[in-house]
Order: C-alpha cells, then structure tokens, then sequence
C-alpha cells in the first residue's frame, strides 16, 4: 500500500467528501438539464447566424426549407440517406445496358475478345491460382488469316532455320501451323541427339504443371512424391523428390556441397518453380542447414537465395585450430584434407586445384598466434620476459596477400578466407580459441538444365555441350558486373557487403589439377 495514497475512513476524508456533495450538485447531469443546455446553444447558434447573415446581405435557409426540398432523402445537412432496399434513392438514374451490350457483339472484330479458352483442364487443379490471366489465349482470326496465306513449303523452311525446341513450340502456337508443320518438328525432340533441345522444350510447361517435376535423365515429368513438404536430407537416395524408372541406370544430377554432403538438382528446380505459386515449389529457407562432421571436426551451415531468376549459395565452415607455432605440415594436412579422397573439408568448386586457395588457408594458418605466457612462466624457460608473449595480438588480420577475397575466373564462386575467435564449449579450460573460417558464395544458374546450365555446369566442372546444343562457356570475370556474388547476397541477407577488395583465384591462369603441387 501506498503511503500517499489518503485513507477515506479517516475523519478529514469524511468532512470533505460531506461538504463537496453539499456545495456540488448532481442535477446539472439530468436529461432535463441536458435538453435545456442544447436547446439555450442551438439559439446561440440560430442567433449568430442570422447575425452573419445580416451583415453579408443574404438570407438565412430554414431547415424546414431543406427537408421540403425537392430531392427526396436528403436531410438538413445536405446528406442522402441510402438504402440497400430501396431503387429510388440511387443518385443516378437506370440506364438500359443493351446498346452497350449490342456494341460488344461480334462485328469483324476479334482484338477485344477471347475466342478460344486453352487448357481448360487446369481449371480443375485445386492448385491453379484463377487470377493468372495466361490461361486466356488470345487467337484472332485475322492473324490466322495472314497465317494461312503463306504456303506450307514456306512456314516449313521457317522452322527448318530454327532450333528444334523452337519449331516445336511454332507448331503447337496455333491450329492452323500444326496443320501446316505437321508432327515432324515434335517427332525430332525424340531423337537423342536433340535430349537438350527436349528438355528445354519441357521446361516451357513449368507452370503448367505445379504436381509434376522435371526429370532430366529420362527428359520426362515425373509426379511428385510428397508435393510441398519436400525436405533437403542427407540421404537423399531413400527420400527422393520423385519415383524415376531410370534411377538404378542414370547418374542424378548434384553438386558436392562439403564432405558427405550433396545437392540434388531437383531441389534447385523447386526453389525456383516457388516463384510460379507455392504449390509449384518450395521456400529457399527450406533448404538452409547447418550440421558438423564427427570425424573431422569441421562445421558447417548453408543459406540460400533466389537472386534474378537465379539461386545463389552461401556455405560457412569453420574448424578449431592450433597455434602457428605447434602445427607442422602434416597437422595442417588433417585439418584441411580429406585422407580419403584428398579433397578439402570445406565447401569448393571444381577448381580448387588451380590457383591458389589451398595456399592461402595454409597462410592463414601461419598467422595463429600463441596462447599468452605469463611473467613467471616465460622466467621459467629462460631469464628474460617479453610483454608480446605475454599480451598478444588475438585478432588475426593476415597479411596482404592472402586477406584480400578470391573469385574463380572458371566458374561464378567467390572465396573469404578469415581466422576468429570462437568459444568451444567443450574446452572449459581455454573456451575461447582460434577458428579458420572459410565462406564460399556461388551462383547455381536458373535451374533451366543441369547439362546446358553455363552457372551449374561450370561450377560442378562439367562438360559444356555445343552451342548447337544449347551450352556455351561461362567467362566469370565477364559476368561480374558491378557487383559480385557475395556482395549481391550479404546485401539483402545483412545489409553490407564484405569489406575485402576482389582478386583472381588463379592469377596466372594455370590448369595443372592434380599434376600441380601446390595444392596439397
């Protein structure tokens, strides 16, 4: 309790409360005195109204003049009273609708209707979104006209000049041009020589089909197993996306993300099919992990962003690592290899051999410094002390060379390279250890073909087919721009961008593999 607040049993209390009800009255709060003050400020009102209207010259309007007016359902105040059941209170009058009806018929012209409705089965899927207007195609009738003029010898030598999945598409445009094409141009996608033509061709139907996904080693759609709760596992092989016929004698198309750690292509499709609807795909946070490997110690985390049409990758790993000063070559082998298949523990691309990412990490490396030595420990080892032993510098900053940020002039990833300070809750002596940090950023393409892909395919190392083919090689530094991958993503994901200047990974363009030395 309060001990300002006053006590009402209290005499003093009682007085005043007694004499307050006695000089205060609550009469002034009756209806009856309510009426009377509205009715003494209504005459205020009237009378400096007619004051006003006195001195400008003009006539003051009654209200009964108003409510007597001519226009039905208006009040004193000049406002209509509406009602919903009622045709005579609409402000305007009825107008007859079929003049304007007559007009929208059918005269010679067939630019402002839609004569044909395609794909009409669509509508039944409870996952089309019926505000979509593609569903309405157009077909006018004058343009099939000036179709039908040119002969079919011409309109076949058009499509002759174009690439097969184009002069498929032609032919199924419109009626008129399958009748003149005939099924051949279909017929070619079948040959295997045109797989790439075909798939590029099945891919124009995306949208089409939200339950159904593309499976690029059959060049057919599959139905999806487990439509919108898709889930990105390490073992991907008993939890497809989809039940392939081919999948015991085809290669899946996926990309090594770290050690025992892939992505399939068909996740990269369903992250950018969610930009038709939801039903279509599923959310790129949906794909975002984070685990560590027992045996090497390495940590891992992986985030995703649709970026133009494009699905770009970050990969963060880490691992704890020793002074400079105790790590010999073959320690600095363990933590950064693989002793099975001699690739690193960390996320990379298919070039890593070349250039000169390996030695960077192995700079890094160099530049751990000691744990602090006290006055006493260091009196110990020898008569003399040092304040740097004692006090070191625990922030890590590199030096010129290997600090600065690497992109692969081969493929669209980018590498930052950094040592930190983290805590090991394991270790409750020394928590607080040094880390290396390794951050990979890469752009995985437009999901249009894990074959003709320039991002996908240069990125994994893959073979680039002709551009008869559809593929064509991927020059990075032309495909920089203003901007790089990782200043694109850590942009929209943090709101700043890296604060290391960009150089090539392999400055001196060398393409050894495994004959180099440097690498390992």
């Amino acid at each position: 309790m309060d001990w300002n607040t006053p006590d009402l049993n209290s005499w003093p209390a009682k007085l005043v409360i007694r004499v307050g009800k006695k000089l205060r009255s609550n009469k002034q709060f009756t209806q009856e005195a309510i009426d009377r003050n509205n009715a003494r400020a209504a005459e205020i009102r009237q009378r400096r109204r007619s004051q006003h209207a006195h001195k400008n010259h003009y006539q003051v309007r009654r209200s009964e003049d108003t409510s007597n007016s001519h226009q039905g359902g208006v009040n004193e105040l000049g406002e209509r009273e509406y009602s919903a059941f009622s045709e005579a209170s609409t402000l305007v009058e009825h107008k007859d609708h079929t003049e304007m009806l007559h007009r929208l018929a059918h005269h010679d012209s067939f630019d402002s209707l839609v004569d044909q409705m395609v794909d009409k089965h669509v509508l039944k899927d409870p996952y089309f979104d019926s505000a979509r207007i593609d569903v309405l195609r157009r077909v006018s009738t004058v343009h099939e006209r000036l179709v039908e003029t040119l002969t079919d010898e011409l309109w076949k030598k058009i499509a002759d000049d174009l690439v097969p999945a184009d002069a498929a598409s032609l032919t199924l445009a419109s009626k008129t041009l399958h009748q003149k094409l005939g099924s051949a141009p279909l017929e070619a996608l079948n040959d295997p020589q045109n797989k790439h033509h075909r798939i590029a061709f099945l891919r124009s139907m995306d949208h089409q089909l939200p339950r159904h996904l593309l499976c690029f080693p059959c060049a057919k759609y599959h139905v999806r197993s487990k439509p919108g709760k898709e889930s990105l596992k390490a073992d991907y092989v008993n939890n497809p996306v989809y039940l392939c016929p081919a999948a015991k004698t085809s290669v899946l198309p996926r990309m090594r993300l770290t050690q025992d750690r892939q992505l399939p292509y068909s996740f990269l499709q369903l992250t950018l099919r969610n930009s038709y609807s939801g039903a279509h795909g599923i959310d790129e946070e949906a794909l975002s992990r984070r685990w560590k490997h027992s045996e090497s110690g390495w940590n891992h985390r992986t985030r995703f962003m649709v970026h133009d049409g494009r699905l770009l990758l970050r990969v963060v790993s880490q691992c704890f690592v020793p002074p400079a000063a105790t790590l010999t070559k073959t320690a600095e082998r363990h933590i950064l290899y693989d002793m099975q298949e001699y690739k690193p523990l960390f996320s990379h691309c298919a070039h890593w051999q070349d250039g000169d990412l390996m030695k960077m990490c192995k700079c890094w490396l160099s530049h751990v410094p000691a744990p602090p030595e006290s006055y006493m420990q260091q009196l110990k080892k020898a008569p003399k002390i040092n304040r740097a032993v004692a006090h070191p510098q625990f922030i890590v900053r590199g030096c010129d060379w290997c600090r600065p940020a690497r992109r692969c002039p081969e493929c669209p990833t980018e590498y930052l390279i950094e040592i930190q300070m983290m805590e090991d809750p394991q270790d409750p002596v020394r928590p607080f250890k040094h880390a290396i940090v390794v951050t990979r950023w890469s752009d995985l393409g437009n999901g249009s073909s894990p074959y003709t892909s320039p991002e996908w395919t240069a990125v994994n190392g893959l073979p680039v087919p002709t551009e008869e083919e559809g593929g064509h090689e991927y020059e990075s530094f032309s495909h920089v721009g203003r901007r790089a991958v990782s200043g694109i993503f850590e942009s929209h994901i943090s709101g700043s961008i890296p604060g290391q200047r960009m150089l090539s990974l392999n400055p001196k363009n060398e393409k050894l593999g495994e004959e180099g030395h440097g690498w390992y």
